[in-house]
């Protein structure tokens, strides 16, 4: 699954952000497809892919000290669509 998670922190955690972010390694079984930095502060977002619970919390637990997490299980449109059709939706 695809998962889509925007990250927020305090202004006074930005230099913790920055060590975590330099010592970010997923855990076995996640798969970063891609991740940004909002340039103007204080956000990131990143699309990964895992497939379950254990790996998600492995991932996102140790950020939980300094930031905010919020996440998304997402689905390309072009496959939303599809099964959407395949549902007579």
């Amino acid at each position: 699954m695809l998962f889509f998670s925007t990250s927020t922190w305090e202004p006074e955690n930005s230099n913790k952000i920055i060590e975590h972010f330099k010592k970010l390694r997923p855990p076995a079984g996640v798969k970063i497809i891609n991740q940004w930095v909002d340039i103007s502060g204080g956000r990131y977002f990143i699309l990964y892919e895992t497939e379950d619970a254990k790996s998600f919390a492995e991932f996102n637990l140790p950020w939980s000290d300094i930031c905010y997490i919020e996440t998304s299980v997402v689905m390309e449109s072009t496959e939303f669509i599809k099964l959407m059709s395949s549902k007579g939706v």
